[in-house]
């Protein structure tokens, strides 16, 4: 629990370098096939310094919380890489860089290191015969092995037992307009360029006879690719290839070949081969040769690694509320596997988290949730990830909830021990800040209080730099008295591109002081950041002597999704800055009541939206004025002056004069005691010897009660650096110098 606690807590302050994610990859590692003896060497460099960069490694067919790390070099936190020695027993692997910042991380796509090699087809030492009739164009096809990189394929022409090399373009043995000259033995073989490892040699006996005359393919279908139920023959190919589509069709006479396709016309297309340059998606589709009513198909399919259209902004929900994730819409051809990280693990779906190939979508959000959450989608050709910033706010416990939980805690129920001994008040800290990015010198700090113990009179805001070979400099105070119910504030004023650390002090009624936990390292990124809309304040109206409610609407408009908003305010006649408050319930909330406002004055509001990297612009301003503090009671004493009285009541004038009777009597009551009261009070204090009330013969009058006067704000009341005043010297003649004095003042207490 206190390692979700933390991780929740550090969200804000990494919150502004991430930038929807704004902290990129600006390197990745790429997929390489090398041979074994090869040194290869991956590279990751990231845009924002992180905490620490490590590598890991898994089995392509590995399960993805399969991975197992490896030690790699990093130069200054932005820079790392990794260098793989490929031995005789070294496999197909992949390989993974990770960018930590505190609790959560970043992973990359992950690349594959593919050990050069070839897996010869169980038919390549075969032999076969090939009949065809003369004057046609004979295409014949060397089984492929399965190899990577792809093999070369290779023909030659036996003569005598010696061999000759015979051009062969795209590995496709052609022969034009083939005479009996051509019939004898072709060879032909596949080479690995990089293992240097091939095939054994396979052989054909070309026959050019007229003995079969009838149209017909030379070859079966399954010598050009898979073959599906149909008979009809798979292509695939990269999107941006070119596709050749052979047709092998002969007779006698020779057939004319025409090619056709289910949505594009080819009725230009003529010969044994059609060409398809720079495939597109659009060129995808069955393709038909078709020669004196024989027919062979092809399905061409354009193959494209996996990418997301859209980009997913950060997402704010509040504890035990729904959270949802989308990544946009996925592109890919095969269609792509997608799974989902959180901080670089796996998530687990099952009840309460549910998952499609876009969204995802959690029953009731936990602070463990709180994290990078990626959406990884992989194929044959790679992998494609989209991120975004979970953050989980932590559900607010009221003061009736903490006490009915924890009744124990807060009242013994030993109250009949009459020597137990007092225990010393309890000062509950502030929470850890969350920091967001206002601007590139500018942040904005909010927090919580539990309002248990000993109440707060106000608080105070510390930070300092953060340097990477020391734990920084000293923490410097705001000069800024924050009021007891406010938990936002903005500091200016700091430097870009610096890593900086805040936390936020309480000082109680009691004058003691007690900082909350600092937050964890924050890096004040310089730069332009994509920023939400402008929320548009709809409605501004006062609801009591105190407090206003404001209600507004926002649009996403093409922007991104924020993750919550803030509410501006100040007086209409006043010129100084802005209080600031943070509106409960994230993206979601649409109105908010903003409280401890004066009595019958005017404020002025407004409100913009935030991400963690940029706030929106504000508002247009509208004003409202409190209620006065009569209003209330105006409102239940006021009755129309035409209603009659209810029946067997008194007549308003009746009811009048028997208030102001007896309130005379009251009064004539009160004085006759008073003049009683002053007739013995002088044998008294004759009796008593006491110093009369109006002072001795100047009329000088002893303080009874020490009065502070300090001129550091900050002070505890009573410290050293304050002067009593019934302790300054009198200059009245008749100053009584024997008058005692009690001083209650303690030892000066440092403020942090």
């Amino acid at each position: 629990m206190a390692s979700t606690f933390i991780l929740q807590l550090f969200l804000a302050a990494i919150v502004p370098a991430l930038a929807d994610i704004q902290m990129k990859f600006t390197k990745y590692p790429e997929s390489v096939i090398a041979p074994v003896g090869a040194n290869v060497t991956f590279e990751c460099e990231v845009t924002v310094p992180g905490e620490r960069l490590t590598w890991r490694w898994a089995l392509p067919n590995h399960t993805e919380s399969s991975w197992t790390e490896v030690a790699g070099v990093t130069d200054k936190n932005v820079h790392t890489k990794l260098i793989v020695e490929v031995k005789s027993n070294t496999v197909d692997t992949l390989y993974q860089c990770v960018v930590w910042y505190g609790p959560i991380s970043l992973v990359s796509v992950p690349a594959k290191l593919t050990v050069a090699k070839m897996i010869p087809s169980k038919s390549s030492t075969r032999k076969r015969v090939v009949t065809a009739p003369p004057h046609n164009t004979v295409v014949l096809h060397c089984k492929e092995p399965i190899s990577e990189p792809p093999a070369v394929i290779q023909w030659w022409r036996e003569i005598k037992n010696v061999r000759k090399q015979i051009e062969s373009r795209h590995g496709v043995l052609v022969i034009h307009n083939a005479t009996a000259d051509d019939s004898g033995t072709y060879i032909c073989s596949a080479t690995n360029e990089l293992s240097k490892g091939s095939t054994p040699s396979e052989t054909t006996f070309l026959k050019i006879t007229l003995d079969d005359r009838h149209t017909r393919f030379l070859e079966r279908e399954d010598e050009f690719g898979p073959v599906d139920s149909e008979g009809i023959i798979s292509v695939s190919a990269k999107v941006n290839d070119t596709v050749r589509l052979w047709c092998d069709a002969v007779g006698s006479p020779p057939p004319r070949i025409t090619w056709s396709h289910e949505r594009k016309d080819l009725s230009h297309a003529h010969g044994h081969v059609l060409a398809i340059p720079a495939l597109t998606v659009a060129d995808e589709g069955v393709y038909h040769c078709t020669a004196n009513r024989q027919r062979r198909s092809w399905k061409v399919v354009a193959l494209q690694p996996p990418r997301w259209e859209g980009s997913v902004g950060n997402v704010s929900a509040c504890e035990g509320s729904v959270a949802e994730v989308v990544c946009g819409t996925l592109h890919g051809q095969p269609p792509p596997q997608v799974y989902w990280l959180l901080n670089a693990k796996p998530l687990k779906l099952g009840a309460g988290i549910q998952a499609n190939d876009s969204v995802l979508h959690i029953e009731r959000a936990e602070k463990q949730h709180a994290g990078i959450v990626q959406c990884f989608a992989c194929n044959q050709l790679g992998c494609a990830y989209d991120g975004t910033l979970l953050t989980v706010v932590p559900m607010q416990i009221s003061d009736e909830e903490y006490l009915a939980e924890a009744p124990k805690t807060l009242h013994s129920s030993q109250h009949n021990k009459k020597h137990r001994k007092r225990k010393p008040p309890t000062l509950v800290p502030p929470s850890r800040p969350n920091i967001t990015r206002f601007s590139d010198d500018s942040v904005i700090l909010s927090w919580s209080h539990q309002n248990i113990g000993l109440p707060v009179e106000f608080y105070k805001i510390q930070y300092r730099e953060v340097t990477n070979s020391s734990n920084g400099n000293d923490w410097q105070t705001d000069n800024t008295r924050i009021s007891h119910f406010t938990h936002s504030y903005q500091i200016d004023g700091l430097t870009p591109n610096t890593y900086y650390k805040f936390r936020v002090a309480a000082v109680y009624s009691n004058k003691d002081n007690k900082q909350g936990k600092s937050s964890s390292k924050f890096f004040l990124q310089k730069g332009s950041f994509q920023a939400p809309a402008t929320p548009v304040l709809t409605d501004v109206e006062a609801i009591s002597t105190n407090s206003v409610r404001l209600s507004w609407t926002w649009s996403r408009e093409g922007g991104v999704m924020p993750d919550g908003f803030y509410v501006c305010y100040r007086t209409v006649s006043s010129a100084g800055s802005y209080e600031k408050a943070i509106v409960a319930g994230g993206a979601a909330a649409r109105s908010v009541v903003i409280s401890h406002l004066l009595p019958d004055t005017a404020y002025e509001f407004k409100i913009w939206a935030y991400t963690a990297q940029a706030p929106s612009n504000f508002s247009k301003i509208k004003t409202a004025k409190t209620h006065r503090e009569s209003v209330v009671e105006e409102s239940s004493r006021a009755a129309p002056s035409d209603r009659e009285p209810a029946a067997g009541a008194a007549p308003p004038a009746l009811l009048t004069g028997g208030v102001l009777g007896a309130a005379a009597v009251l009064v004539l009551l009160a004085l006759t005691f008073l003049l009683c009261r002053r007739a013995r009070r002088p044998a008294a204090d004759k009796e008593k010897g006491s110093v009369p009330e109006s002072g001795g013969a100047n009329g000088y009058i002893p303080a009874k009660v020490p009065i502070t006067i300090t001129a550091n704000p900050m002070h505890a009341e009573g410290g050293d650096g304050g002067v009593e005043m019934s302790f300054i010297h009198n200059n009245n003649t008749g100053n009584d110098d024997t008058l005692p004095h009690s001083r209650k003042n303690g030892p000066a207490r440092q403020y942090v």
